[in-house]
């Protein structure tokens, strides 16, 4: 007859397997909250994506109705890059800043030359988005390209989101994101005394445009 097991050695297998069970808890517990921190995670980034461009997008409806009803003027803009045209270019030295307050082409200076660039959409007093105008490629060779110029009833306008409050603030530092998104689309003028849109509208990604 074989020797039966001391209840010592069976709490002892007892208490192994419980500690295994609990190990194994643990770690599903740990898993599941990794999970749930990289969705909100997930989460959160999206919703500021989605301020973002809601911010540039709302922005450049102003801007078709604003640059529209100014079709007489189209020139007078694309002649004046430093207020009106923020991309960089090699024609274009000195684009418009208007994330920066001063300066000889930031947001101040450009608010003397035309304050109605600037939209405040969320009601709290201050710039959002910022309205602008450039031209499209429409010389044809061997002509060279005039962008101060209008020669084919279409322009390029588009918004750039400024705001301090729509755009979202860097998780690690809590500081304003230095990226700005711009959103553009072709306005096309149709002889009739109105101005639409020609093209859908593309994000440019950045607030550091070039052309």
């Amino acid at each position: 007859m074989s020797p039966r097991p001391s209840s010592r050695s069976t709490r002892g297998a007892t208490l192994l397997l419980v500690v295994l069970l609990v190990t194994v808890l643990l770690g599903l517990v740990a898993g599941v909250m990794a999970y749930a921190s990289s969705e909100r995670t997930r989460a959160v980034s999206s919703s500021r994506v989605g301020q973002r461009q809601s911010c540039a997008e709302s922005g450049l409806q102003l801007a078709r109705g604003y640059f529209g009803r100014n079709y007489a003027q189209w020139d007078t803009f694309l002649s004046k890059p430093s207020t009106y045209d923020p991309v960089a270019s090699p024609t274009n030295t000195a684009p418009a800043r208007p994330r920066e307050l001063t300066g000889p082409t930031g947001r101040n200076a450009i608010k003397l030359v035309n304050p109605a660039l600037f939209a405040d959409l969320d009601g709290d007093a201050k710039d959002d988005v910022y309205l602008y105008i450039r031209d499209n490629e429409d010389e044809f060779k061997p002509l060279a390209s005039d962008w101060a110029r209008d020669n084919d009833q279409q322009v390029v306008v588009g918004a750039m989101c400024i705001s301090e409050t729509l755009i979202p603030r860097r998780g690690d530092t809590n500081k304003l994101d230095p990226s700005a998104l711009a959103v553009e689309g072709i306005l096309q003028y149709n002889g009739g005394g109105q101005a639409y849109t020609a093209q859908s509208a593309g994000g440019t990604g950045s607030g550091n445009l070039n052309r």
